[in-house]
């Protein structure tokens, strides 16, 4: 019966302390402590051991365990070393530990693992974070899941949204499950429907297609690619389109490109202005100026081809090479010769 009756009063102290708390966010606190460490209840300014608090407003330093029971007010030096958990959620400048919170986490600075809910605000992340819908912060060194997505400004580790992710800086491995946004990338990128970057230096797949500015790299859409500067690989399920290419370009149907460097190849056919390399059309190759090889059912070097061109029609006005097929016409051969069956030959 004794025991009962103490314990009752315990919880009523800690209420009263609590309560005391909740209507004056500067009230005092009660600490039960033994050499500066133990238990604190109450909107103490700092703390080593257990703080339980209300509303955290104007708290400085808490080594240990702090759990917030509402939404935290003004608190910009507060600094938790341990564990920071909140049912609404933590506020403080900087977290060093563990951050949870049944709403959200909000801090300036976090280093070690962070939960929340819905989702973390932060303007720097060291660590793990994990936001049931969402996480937004200024950069962030570590792993980033978000139910639904990420939104960074530099990030460097790995990320992983839901729908999608949206960063201005990437370094290291962004998955989202519908898309991913980057103005620069450097490591690899995954989106289920798609993914658009400005500059990327590693590998970007998208589920139907994938846009870049410069690519440095590899880049494989289910569908099409398209690209305005490339060094690499790029391969698309029905076709891929860049303004420059050094490097290979695979179009399940066709690739088209203004400069090409490297080699070509499209299931129906190939389109440029200048190539130099090998241009592989199933049913046809049609540049402007060709340097090297083309081969497909009709084989156009528009102005110019200097090189070998292979085909059941080939055709140039400017030949310096080689053409074969059923018939082959070279516009710069003397009259008679232009237009020939199997071979025709012109070198300046």
């Amino acid at each position: 019966m004794m025991k009962r009756t103490y314990i009752k009063r315990c919880f009523l102290y800690v209420v009263i302390i609590l309560s005391m708390s909740f209507s004056n966010s500067q009230a005092s606190s009660l600490s039960i402590t033994f050499q500066g460490v133990g238990l604190t209840l109450g909107n103490s300014r700092e703390a080593n051991g257990i703080r339980i608090n209300f509303i955290d407003s104007g708290v400085e330093k808490v080594n240990g365990l702090n759990l917030t029971l509402w939404k935290p007010k003004d608190n910009l030096d507060f600094v938790i070393n341990g564990a920071a958990l909140g049912i609404v959620g933590p506020e403080a400048m900087e977290i060093n530990g563990l951050a949870l919170g049944g709403v959200g986490v909000v801090a300036e600075r976090i280093k070690g693992l962070s939960l929340g809910t819905i989702g973390i605000t932060t303007t720097q992340i060291k660590g793990i974070a994990i936001g049931g819908i969402g996480i937004a912060n200024d950069g962030l060194e570590g792993l980033a899941i978000g139910g639904i997505g990420i939104a960074n400004h530099d990030m460097s580790g790995i990320a992983i949204g839901g729908v999608g992710i949206a960063n201005h800086d990437m370094n290291g491995i962004a998955i989202g499950g519908v898309g991913i946004a980057n103005h620069d990338l450097n490591g690899i990128a995954i989106g289920g429907i798609g993914v658009a970057n400005n500059n990327v230096n590693g590998i970007t797949l998208g589920g139907i297609g994938v846009a870049n500015q410069d690519l440095n790299g590899i880049a494989i859409g289910g569908i099409g690619v398209a690209n305005e500067d490339v060094n690499g690989i790029i391969i698309g399920g029905v076709g891929v389109a860049s303004e420059d290419l050094d490097g290979i370009a695979i179009g399940g149907i066709g690739a088209g490109c203004q400069d090409v460097n490297g080699v070509a190849i499209g299931g129906w056919g190939i389109g440029a202005d200048d190539f130099t390399g090998l241009a592989l059309g199933g049913v046809r190759v049609i540049v402007k100026h060709l340097t090297g090889l083309g081969i497909g059912g009709y084989c156009k070097a528009q102005r110019s081809l200097t090189g070998l061109s292979i085909g059941v029609f080939n055709y140039t006005s400017y030949l310096n090479g080689v053409q074969i097929g059923l018939l082959n016409y070279c516009r710069n051969n003397p009259r008679g010769l232009k237009l020939l069956p199997i071979i025709n030959v012109h070198f300046d």
